[in-house]
């Protein structure tokens, strides 16, 4: 008996079966591609947690510390070993980073425009003071030398390229996060005191960063060294980069009078460095 409803037409023999079987692989392909960032990921974890331990690291921790599973952190370490990026102790078999991450930190200085500009005006200014000139910028969330002109004296001091330091401990960690936007800033001070016993640390350390915003310059005495001073001012921003140029020096040579007569003339490299960093390549 008729309805009035038209019903819809039947598709050919064999149509449903082979859209299914599309979509069926669509969603294999899916899930196949999130499987493989997923892996790239946790390879790049392992990678960067090798690079940046203080100390040899071990299968079994590595897997607690990153939450991979052990079987996965194992052929990630396996593969990176199989590509000289990572390198086993024989005896304790605990990893440590490759001599082909050399080559990546070499071919990132190389290609680098911010250490192209700043390479000449940086020696130029270790020449000038005597101390070691420094480039640095920010990467998760700590402060970063990405090129270094050391000092000619005896008596140095040297941060060494692409090791990381805490943002919160020295001149050059201010500078840079001044030249941060707020939201920001804010968000690397709340993770810095989170938990910790002084309520005021936020409100003294954005305090501290304004400061530098309207001085234009930073200085540091035994903040992360004992017995080195720093003198840090900004360069610039240039898309998410930013970038701070710096001397350092042991404190019976860097008094503060020598630090403070010191600024113009960073200020004026910082300012040549930013104008051929921003120039088109």
């Amino acid at each position: 008996m008729a309805t009035g409803e038209a019903s819809e037409p039947a598709a050919p023999a064999g149509q449903g079966g082979a859209e299914a079987a599309a979509g069926a692989g669509r969603s294999a392909q899916g899930a196949q591609g999130s499987g493989t960032v997923q892996i790239v990921d946790h390879a790049l974890m392992v990678l960067k947690a090798i690079a940046e331990a203080d100390r040899p690291r071990g299968v079994r921790e590595l897997s607690r510390d990153l939450a991979i599973s052990k079987s996965s952190t194992q052929r990630i370490l396996a593969s990176l070993e199989r590509v000289g990026l990572a390198v086993a102790d024989e005896a304790t078999r605990k990893y440590v980073v490759g001599p082909a991450a050399l080559t990546l930190a070499w071919k990132h200085a190389d290609n680098s425009d911010l250490v192209s500009a700043a390479t000449g005006t940086t020696a130029r200014i270790a020449a000038v003071t005597g101390e070691t000139a420094c480039i640095s910028t920010i990467v998760d969330g700590r402060r970063v030398t990405v090129h270094e002109a050391e000092s000619s004296q005896p008596l140095r001091l040297i941060t060494g390229v692409g090791r990381p330091y805490s943002l919160f401990s020295g001149a050059t960690g201010r500078v840079l996060m001044s030249l941060l936007p707020a939201d920001e800033l804010r968000r690397l001070v709340d993770g810095h005191v989170a938990d910790g016993p002084d309520e005021t640390a936020a409100d003294r350390i954005l305090g501290q960063v304004a400061e530098v915003r309207r001085n234009g310059y930073a200085l540091s005495r035994s903040e992360w060294i004992a017995g080195g001073c720093g003198v840090a001012v900004p360069i610039g921003v240039q898309g998410s980069l930013v970038a701070a140029l710096s001397i350092y020096g042991p404190e019976a040579r860097l008094t503060d009078e020598r630090m403070a007569e010191l600024v113009p003339a960073l200020q004026k490299a910082a300012a040549e460095i930013a104008l051929r960093w921003r120039q088109p390549a």
